[in-house]
């Protein structure tokens, strides 16, 4: 029999699955993006998020009630920061890296998450955080092959990004996870959308509105699958699961990265990448079961 605990859990398992696959979208409508800087593309990708969102507020006006949650409104913003710095980051990561660094490095999220979360949000740490974290990290580590992968150093400032990006994150993760019960999911994507917005507009009025419009075909399904869906479901995912829990289900996206690299790019994991995989999927499976 299943109880109302084990559905919610699974429920918030499924959400952050789902967010995960929104957000390894990222990838390739990031780089088919052409001549476009990162500031521009995240500004949009936050923009056409927003403008969906906003969508659902028929549904969940919640949003707009400000009043009912004023008292968080301290914690939003805050949460928008972590959220904006994350986007930018990754962006700048993808464009300037290899999919495999990039992936391998803001995929250390679960490390932090799990050495944070019992002394940030006193969070109970999770019964297999560490177990399914040395399946997790070896999983990646295989996955990324670092040892075929060219460090150049015209990539290290990607490389920066995308580590500093994994601990950004997480922090973004243990935020929304202290709101649990008080915020909904979709007020927090909205506030966070705006952030993103309002911290890069100034950027994104230096480009040229005929180079944006060229690329409209891309940024809109960047904005609303891999920033607009994505974090909507690990928000949700938040209010049902433990921050361990999703940080290290999160981690489904870059394993559905590597099935869409098959898909659109021909590109084929080796043996050891498919063990990566296997490793990954093991590790989702055992955190879960707490």
């Amino acid at each position: 029999m299943i109880t109302t605990d084990s559905k919610t859990n699974w429920q918030g398992i499924f959400l952050v699955i789902i967010g995960a696959f929104c957000f390894s979208l990222a990838i390739p409508f990031t780089r088919w993006t052409d001549g476009l800087n990162t500031t521009t593309i995240a500004f949009y990708r936050a923009l056409f998020a927003l403008l969906f969102l906003c969508t659902l507020l028929v549904r969940t006006p919640e949003p707009l009630h400000i009043h009912s949650y004023r008292g968080a409104i301290k914690t939003l913003l805050p949460l928008g920061v972590m959220v904006s710095m994350t986007v930018v980051l990754y962006t700048y990561a993808i464009q300037h890296t290899t999919a495999a660094i990039a992936a391998l490095l803001v995929n250390t999220t679960p490390v932090y998450v799990a050495v944070l979360a019992p002394w940030v949000i006193h969070e109970p740490r999770a019964r297999y955080t560490w177990p399914s974290l040395v399946l997790a990290v070896t999983g990646i580590l295989f996955v990324s092959d670092p040892a075929h992968l060219e460090l150049k150093w015209s990539a290290l400032g990607g490389i920066a990004a995308a580590a500093l990006s994994g601990f950004t994150y997480a922090v973004a993760m243990l935020i929304s996870r202290s709101l649990r019960g008080s915020i909904h999911g979709l007020t927090q994507s909205l506030w966070t959308n705006g952030m993103i917005m309002l911290i890069l507009l100034p950027w994104a009025l230096q480009t040229p509105w005929d180079s944006v419009t060229a690329n409209l075909h891309m940024l809109v399904p960047l904005g609303v699958f891999s920033l607009g869906l994505s974090y909507l479901f690990y928000f949700m995912g938040l209010q049902r699961i433990s921050a361990q829990v999703v940080s290290v289900t999160a981690l489904f996206e870059p394993v559905s990265g590597i099935v869409i690299g098959v898909l659109l790019f021909s590109e084929i994991p080796n043996g050891l990448g498919a063990a990566g995989i296997v490793l990954i999927l093991g590790s989702i499976l055992l955190i879960t079961r707490d």
